[in-house]
């Protein structure tokens, strides 16, 4: 039963993301920024940010909620479990501590950085600019490491 609903789940959040998407770039993306003509301004951008920031936290909700149940439950293996199973709770909060600390460690390298916005080399940096920069980079090395894991298991559970 729970297999159905995070399938449904699954596939109504990306059916959702792909029609959002749709309409981001097929209704007024071509709108001209009154500022400057160079740039676009999307009707639709709002939308996508708002589904973005729901979606960022329902993944901090999800991933909270699991770290509290992984920890309040002694888990439902037996004592015969080996390997990654018997390590799972380990496991969780491993990568949870070092994506924090990797995170905090890349903000203070991008601390002193200047970047170029707007054709415009900006040395005095917000903490939000670096925070997004920060998040930006984690979702590449995230994908990158989720792309190679799927493959991983879809070679290796062939036998």
């Amino acid at each position: 039963m729970v297999e159905k609903i995070s399938k449904y789940t699954l596939w109504a959040g990306m059916g959702i993301s792909i029609v959002i998407l749709i309409l981001f770039y097929f209704i007024g993306f071509d709108n001209e920024f009154a500022e400057n003509p160079k740039f676009n301004d999307p009707a639709l951008t709002d939308v996508l940010l708002i589904w973005t920031y729901f979606l960022v936290g329902v993944a901090i909700v999800v991933t909270l909620w699991s770290l509290f149940k992984g920890l309040t439950t002694k888990g439902t293996g037996t004592s015969k479990d080996t390997g990654l199973a018997a390590h799972t709770n380990a496991i969780a909060w491993g990568i949870c501590v070092v994506s924090l600390i990797l995170g905090a460690i890349y903000g203070f390298m991008c601390k002193d950085d200047t970047m170029i916005i707007n054709n415009k080399a900006l040395s005095n940096i917000g903490t939000d600019i670096i925070i997004t920069d920060t998040c930006m980079v984690s979702i590449v090395i995230l994908t990158v490491v989720t792309i190679i894991a799927t493959a991983w298991s879809m070679v290796s559970s062939k036998k």
